[in-house]
């Protein structure tokens, strides 16, 4: 088995990554978020009202529990699943479990090698993804995927690729959840307020994590994200603030969703 990137934090813990970085232009651009009247681009001069709006810290009703990926690579599937199942609830879809698992035997090319964020997201809009309670959270060798009529039951209708932070927060504040990709530094701890160092520093790999909520401090921008290491990581209850400087250098873009299906009725029998 390929063993997938970690990083050693300034706790002296190991942390797996696995977003993978592509090797040229994205195959699935997906359309550019901002390009429809559905996807609107908010101003920078407007976001203080509209985050002022928002609740402090980390938490937002609409969150689903944080996943834990347990020392596989799969944290790219991780963040998908954490946006799917926080889509279904802002839509007031009943609240089901989804499978990172399932999503990433489909995407590692059978190995724990990381993952495309592209290719999640072209997964999850053509096929879905499975339930937990179908196949379980975590990938290994012997893993049985999901049957493709649950798959089909949890799929995205659209995700928009957001190239750049304007577009990012003009997602959060229209009510997107969004995927994204960058470079995870050995810093990386939140600090007493839940923000992120602007300044990098150590061994840094691609990482994916689910963003949910906006936030500002002294003037400067950030959005909670919920991250994929269990509750006990970084003292919010596993989450943090990705602040701007972060998107400084994407790993596979970020994407945004805000619809999935629902095709309603009980889930099919396993396979």
């Amino acid at each position: 088995m390929v063993r997938v990137i970690s990083i050693i934090d300034d706790q002296g813990v190991e942390r797996f990554l696995g977003n993978n970085e592509p090797d040229g232009p994205l195959r699935f651009g997906g359309p550019i978020y901002g390009d429809a009247p559905t996807t609107p681009m908010i101003s920078r001069s407007r976001w203080p009202e509209l985050i002022a709006g928002y609740m402090l810290g980390p938490d937002h009703p609409f969150l689903p529990p944080v996943h834990d990926q347990d020392g596989i690579g799969q944290c790219n599937a991780d963040a998908t699943a954490g946006m799917t199942e926080f889509a279904r609830a802002l839509a007031g879809q009943p609240f089901v479990q989804l499978s990172a698992a399932d999503l990433y035997h489909r995407i590692n090319g059978g190995r724990d090698q990381g993952s495309l964020l592209e290719d999640a997201m072209q997964e999850l809009t053509a096929r879905g993804i499975g339930t937990a309670a179908t196949c379980g959270t975590l990938w290994d060798r012997a893993f049985r995927p999901a049957p493709e009529a649950e798959r089909l039951r949890f799929r995205a209708l659209e995700v928009w690729l957001c190239p750049n932070f304007d577009c990012v927060m003009s997602a959060i504040l229209s009510g997107f959840a969004v995927n994204s990709g960058i470079l995870w530094y050995a810093n990386y701890r939140p600090d007493a307020e839940g923000w992120l160092p602007e300044r990098r520093q150590g061994g840094a790999g691609g990482h994916a994590v689910m963003g949910y909520k906006p936030a500002v401090r002294d003037g400067r921008f950030g959005i909670w994200h919920q991250n994929s290491w269990t509750t006990q990581w970084g003292g919010f209850g596993g989450r943090c603030v990705f602040p701007e400087a972060a998107y400084s250098r994407e790993i596979g873009g970020c994407w945004a969703l805000r619809a999935v299906v629902d095709e309603g009725g009980g889930l099919p029998p396993p396979a």
